[in-house]
């Protein structure tokens, strides 16, 4: 029985029921909230601070019931030009339409801009994307960046020194390396600041040609095609959450014990 406070110890609310049972992370499920998809035994919810039992209380999406399920770890090579939402208002493409059969629940781990390309992962697994996304756990995020000409020294030593933006954002510092061609660097941060490398990059004077996200943490895009997906595999997801703590902890161990799906398709080009 949904309750408008909490009345027992089971309780949980209902972005938190979603979130647990690896449906959606918190803000999506907000949204699928706010939208009327969500029912708890049949009515509709729309106040995401709602309590519910998820061991007695009938949790749905759309009509379909919320169950744990597998654990997903999906890797896309996500195009140019292909935005990183679910639907978008002015038709634009999405990454969901690259996705080759939506396992429940799955969401991007993080974000890529309209005009960034590369690696973008997906999970189900809301644990697993919050440690990768956190600051605190370091997960470096490794760039091809081409530039309209090559980088004075002075401006590579204030990238890998720690820069501070414009507005006055103070920055980790970044690992800069030069590329095979003047002009393109293979740029590694620590943190997810919104368009951060293009910020970096357009503060120092620079107009930035291309980006692209080729490695994350341990993982590499390495030959996935453009527009396709593919599951990680269990040595991928462990080496995403080692990292984390700088050893095999007792949670890392765990994805061990988890099936790693995917649909064993590749979704269609996204251009």
């Amino acid at each position: 029985m949904v309750t408008g406070k909490r009345v027992s110890r089971g309780q949980v609310t209902v972005a938190r029921a979603l979130s647990k049972l690896g449906a959606a992370s918190r803000a999506r499920a907000r949204e699928l909230i706010a939208a009327g998809e969500v029912t708890v035994n049949g009515h509709p919810v729309t106040d995401p601070g709602a309590w519910l039992d998820p061991r007695e209380d009938r949790l749905a999406i759309l009509g379909r019931p919320v169950r744990p399920g597998d654990s997903v770890y999906l890797m896309m090579h996500k195009p140019r030009g292909v935005i990183t939402t679910r639907s978008d208002e002015r038709g634009r493409a999405t990454v969901y339409e690259l996705l080759p059969a939506e396992p429940q629940g799955v969401f991007p781990v993080g974000r890529l801009d309209k005009d960034t390309s590369g690696l973008l992962l997906f999970t189900n697994d809301t644990r697993f994307g919050e440690s990768v996304t956190n600051p605190l756990s370091r997960t470096g995020k490794t760039y091809r960046v081409v530039l309209d000409r090559p980088l004075r020294d002075e401006d590579a030593r204030e990238i890998a020194s720690g820069m501070i933006l414009k507005d006055g954002t103070r920055l980790r510092p970044a690992k800069i390396v030069q590329d095979r061609a003047p002009g393109s660097y293979l740029m590694t941060i620590t943190e997810g600041r919104n368009r951060q490398i293009r910020r970096m990059c357009v503060d120092l004077g620079y107009d930035v040609a291309a980006l692209e996200r080729i490695g994350i943490g341990g993982v590499e895009l390495g030959a996935l095609g453009e527009g396709a997906v593919r599951a990680l595999t269990e040595e991928e997801v462990l080496l995403l959450t080692e990292r984390e703590v700088r050893g095999i902890s007792r949670r890392a161990k765990s994805f061990r014990k988890k099936k790693i799906v995917t649909s064993g398709k590749r979704g269609r080009a996204g251009r």
